[in-house]
């Protein structure tokens, strides 16, 4: 039987701490600022060290370690301290030598990835459940479930549900049925088996869970276990009575608001971008421009971009949540931005064939954590995120209230949407281009009125691209020049276009070396909604090369004599319907 942990997490309070008497415990130094409490405590964030502590942690000695079986999973070293505790209750320790985190579990110390095969450990493989190639853990482990009983009922339905649920769903179930044996072992640890569970087990479960969880990890959980009873129950794997679990049980769902970066926070991110490895801070610009989830971001394939007959660009990728493959416009620059990522996994994999954009890093001494040795694997998301929080901590930015800012990958998302709603981009627009599978989903960002697409789709009824000798360019790619969804992301989000028409030179040429020469340039695209400045900037011309002759500037007159020819042939195709046809540009 377990012992009560509820004495365990009441912490006896420390006396007061005198700041300038305070000295790191990892390494001596007094060089620290404050970094918030712990479970009440004081906590400070050592300079030196780069490590936190809490003035009056005993450390464990090394016969602590010894007798505890400490060993960490990465270099071997048994030199340890305590380093709080999980989620779930389990001692969490660091290492002193690479300062890497571990947990000491019933598998002897081992780290969770290296729990070997057993009754207790699966290969979600071995289900025929893929696991994320940016997340480390592979297995389903079920050794943190203490009743013989519950661990059986457990396994049952994991293997129901592995057929049409993902890897890490499947994973959550079995953190939150760790969490229900947690609390059997604690209140209830005379039950011997779910049919003695009745209407009392629940309202004490809903005390239990309201004292130490968020309300919105308290409905998911309270959600996995009506779950598990319907379907245990289907199955014939028990029988219990109706109406164990109510409506009213649920907590009441609060909406939440966007956790978007402030503009001011990302102003100091990109001043400090160039302090990232290359491939990082292209990994950034990617993020903070798509909007992507963090494993979209680490999935993109390195073949990812394509190019319309108006010389756009896009990123082509697979939607992490709901499995379909999307495209949204990007900007010139951040197509720049992909091809250089491009060029740079194939000069790091020469001989070797690796499909994905961004790769991750070789291990690095502790003393090398900033140099960045490819390698063709996938990135963890962890790590990419570490860089973000280590360079917040590095050049200290700070929000307006002057408090440090800590990054999580999915602010950057959320801050694309509500730049879109703060920029009056259509809602089902930004649900598109979110990739949300309904609208409730987009209105987390803010609530927009519904407004008429009339005048949008009037001006793309005629989508005839005209370059600059008059002549309409056949699209390479309809799917996606006919896509009106595509063209007012790209309009309204991207807004790269010239002010009468837009460039198709690709960008592996660089920038046009002659200023002010797209009625010239063979590049040049236009349409049917820039007519009327078409035909304004005819009449200027046609004054221009006036009062060239008049006055015999011949180059000036040639040069103007050409951009007004130009000028009525485009004219002529937009006005008649001219359908001779050249054939446009792709990547």
């Amino acid at each position: 039987m377990k012992a009560n942990k509820s004495s365990d997490k009441k912490l006896i309070p420390l006396t007061k701490v005198d700041d300038n008497s305070v000295t790191c415990h990892h390494c001596g130094a007094s060089d620290y600022r404050r970094k918030g409490f712990d479970k009440g405590r004081r906590q400070y964030y050592c300079k030196n060290c780069k490590r936190h502590f809490i003035p009056g942690i005993k450390e464990l000695t090394n016969l602590d370690c010894i007798k505890l079986g400490l060993q960490c999973p990465e270099c071997g070293n048994n030199q340890c301290w305590k380093a709080g505790k999980t989620k779930d209750g389990r001692q969490r320790y660091r290492c002193k030598k690479c300062n890497r985190s571990f947990n000491l579990n019933p598998m002897h110390g081992k780290y969770e990835k290296d729990l070997p095969l057993s009754d207790d450990v699966w290969l979600a493989s071995d289900l025929g459940v893929a696991t994320p190639k940016h997340r480390s853990l592979t297995k389903l482990i079920f050794v943190y479930i203490e009743q013989q009983w519950l661990k059986d009922i457990a396994k049952k339905f994991i293997r129901y549900m592995a057929s049409n649920r993902s890897f890490q769903t499947l994973s959550g179930y079995i953190s939150e049925l760790n969490g229900l044996s947690e609390f059997i072992a604690e209140k209830y640890s005379f039950l011997n088996g779910i049919h003695e569970i009745d209407r009392q087990f629940i309202v004490d479960y809903l005390e239990y869970l309201s004292e130490r969880l968020s309300s919105s990890t308290k409905a998911h959980r309270l959600s996995m276990l009506n779950t598990l009873f319907n379907v245990g129950t289907a199955n014939q794997w028990f029988e219990l009575p109706a109406g164990l679990i109510l409506r009213e049980d649920f907590p009441k769902h609060n909406r939440p608001l966007p956790r978007y970066i402030p503009e001011e926070v990302m102003q100091q991110l990109n001043q400090h971008l160039d302090a990232l490895p290359e491939q990082i801070m292209r990994m950034v610009l990617v993020i903070q421009e798509c909007g992507l989830r963090v494993s979209e971001l680490l999935n993109l394939p390195i073949n990812c971009l394509r190019q319309d007959a108006k010389g756009d660009w896009y990123i082509q990728f697979m939607r992490g949540k709901i499995k379909c493959e999307t495209t949204l416009p990007i900007s010139q620059e951040l197509a720049a931005v992909i091809q250089e990522q491009k060029q740079y996994i194939r000069d790091s994999f020469d001989n070797k064939t690796f499909n994905y954009l961004f790769c991750a890093k070789k291990q690095e001494p502790p003393g090398y954590r900033h140099r960045f040795r490819p390698k063709p694997k996938v990135m963890y998301d962890k790590s990419f995120i570490s860089y973000l929080k280590n360079l917040a901590e590095e050049f200290n930015i700070c929000d307006n209230s002057g408090q440090p800012w800590i990054f999580q990958s999915h602010q950057f998302r959320h801050t694309v949407g509500t730049r879109m709603i703060n920029n009056e981009v259509p809602h089902h627009i930004i649900q598109r281009y979110l990739g949300h599978t309904s609208p409730t989903m987009t209105s987390v960002y803010a609530h927009i009125h519904d407004k008429t697409l009339k005048q949008e789709i009037a001006k793309y009824h005629d989508s005839r691209v005209v370059n600059v000798a008059g002549e309409v360019v056949e699209s390479t790619t309809p799917e996606l020049d006919n896509d009106l969804d595509l063209h007012l992301l790209k309009k309204k989000v991207l807004a790269q276009s010239l002010p009468n028409g837009s460039c198709a030179r690709p960008i592996v040429l660089g920038e046009f070396p002659h200023a002010n020469a797209c009625l010239t340039c063979s590049d040049f695209r236009t349409t049917l909604e820039f007519l009327d400045q078409h035909k304004a900037h005819l009449i200027e011309t046609e004054k221009l090369v006036k009062n060239a002759e008049e006055k015999g500037w011949k180059r000036h007159a040639e040069m103007n004599t050409k951009v007004r020819n130009n000028l009525n042939k485009i004219i002529t195709t937009l006005e008649s319907g001219n359908k001779d046809i050249v054939s446009g540009g792709d990547e």
